[in-house]
């Protein structure tokens, strides 16, 4: 039996996966889409194939309606930073485990640039005391019994664990609590991220089974930065206003990610860029040294391309793409890798601030890549200022660099598609059948090459 389709594949089960001819599977052909010149794309007759709508800009305004939503939950954070600053002030510790998912992880820890320090991570809850607090996207055994010892807990809910919030059944057990505990038996209290259940935000028609290129980055990020930024106010401050920090913090991400819409012609030629060269037998592979949570969130990530970092570099080295993705302009180790992989023929997307501090540095990665965007992400620490942290608390480096790249990646499926070639993405282990599905496409996966 010939299976040469993503829905036959599907149709047909996994069980055929092994005896399945790939015969079908043959190197691309040139297409219309592939040798058409054209700078302009509003109204692009070519949107017409089952969406109408680029799916760089059906991510950009998911990521939008993400950050709109969390200003319904500064009252929230207002009053619970409250009471965190008031747990500092008693000598009791506030704790944050609330970094589900793969840039979460980084983008939450203490020593990252910009962080204040304030909350401490964890991962074990037997440590938490009475009259301490924690963030969480944890639910379970654990989590209820810290509460009964007297930790105020508050829930966070994501997509990478079950809840109340999003259809029963939809989670795979190995990401459900086996006690049956929701968030509302666990916690005293629960924020919302806003990052839908699929954490995917792109919609593609011939990717039907889920939706692709990740949010969680974005929701869980900002979040994380509201709270801080708003402790951190309520700890200076002898008369801090409700919620400003958290609001002022919202406002300037949102204003930097409204920025990249600037950029949109730009990264849609980036992504015909990456597009011809995969046709063509290139490989893409993602590097942040400095900041290791960018190259997490587009590598083996839930709703992510397989591809990334999955080749052989020297393989197809001219035909390579090479995303460097950074908190600091000219960050050395990152420069040297871009200036070493164009030298050898590759593609190199750089993606960081262009300044730091007010400093434009010689030899900017900005300036070294083939394409360059800026992350409209200058300072040193962050943006709100705050006394004895020079820089600045709370970095939005990390959410508009994640943003930048994800609409690439999401423009880069948009060309690829539209030229006859499907690439495959991961489905979330989280989900109900995500493991089983993954391990049906890889056979394809590997022999298609994207």
């Amino acid at each position: 039996m010939s299976v040469s389709t993503r829905r036959e594949i599907l149709h047909a089960g996994a069980t055929l996966v092994a005896g399945a001819a790939v015969g079908s599977l043959t190197a691309p052909s040139p297409t219309h889409a592939d040798v058409r010149t054209k700078t302009s794309f509003d109204n692009d007759p070519e949107c017409n194939f089952g969406h109408t709508l680029l799916f760089m800009d059906e991510y950009y305004q998911g990521t939008l309606e993400i950050l709109g939503r969390l200003h319904g939950e500064v009252e929230h954070v207002g009053e619970l930073s409250a009471r965190a600053a008031s747990v500092m002030r008693n000598g009791r510790t506030v704790w944050t485990s609330m970094d589900s998912g793969h840039m979460p992880h980084y983008e939450h820890q203490s020593s990252r640039r910009g962080n204040p320090r304030l909350l401490k991570n964890h991962e074990k809850f037997d440590q938490l005391q009475k009259g301490d607090m924690v963030f969480t996207n944890d639910c379970n055994k654990s989590v209820l019994q810290a509460r009964e010892r007297g930790v105020y807990v508050v829930c966070v809910a994501v997509n990478y664990q079950d809840n109340e919030f999003r259809p029963r059944g939809f989670t795979d057990t190995t990401h459900s609590n086996p006690d049956g505990l929701m968030l509302k038996d666990v916690s005293n209290a629960i924020l919302h991220t806003h990052v839908p259940y699929q954490q995917g935000l792109v919609h593609a028609p011939e990717i039907p089974e889920f939706a692709i290129c990740p949010s969680s980055g974005t929701g869980s990020g900002a979040l994380f930065w509201m709270i801080n930024a708003e402790i951190a106010d309520k700890l200076s401050n002898k008369n801090p206003k409700p919620a400003e920090q958290s609001i002022a913090y919202l406002d300037k991400l949102t204003e930097r990610v409204k920025r990249i819409k600037l950029d949109r012609e730009r990264i849609r030629e980036t992504a015909v860029a990456m597009a011809r060269r995969m046709r063509a037998g290139g490989r893409w592979f993602m590097r942040s040294i400095e900041y290791k949570g960018f190259e997490s969130e587009i590598t083996h990530v839930a709703s992510g391309p397989m591809v990334v970092n999955a080749g052989d570099w020297i393989k197809s080295k001219k035909e390579n793409v090479l995303f460097v993705n950074a908190i600091s302009p000219s960050y050395k180790p990152e420069v040297q890798l871009a200036v070493e992989k164009q030298i050898e023929g590759a593609y190199v997307i750089g993606i960081g601030p262009s300044k730091s501090d007010g400093v434009r540095p010689a030899g900017r990665l900005l300036d070294i890549a083939d394409v360059g965007f800026d992350n409209h992400s200058p300072e040193t620490g962050g943006v709100v200022e705050m006394k004895g942290h020079e820089g600045g608390i709370c970095p939005t480096s990390g959410v508009v660099g994640n943003v930048i790249q994800q609409m690439i990646c999401a423009q880069w499926v948009d060309e690829m598609v539209r030229r006859g070639s499907v690439p495959y993405f991961f489905m979330g282990h989280f989900q109900e059948g995500g493991s089983e599905y993954n391990a049906a496409m890889k056979p394809f996966f590997e022999r298609q090459g994207f």
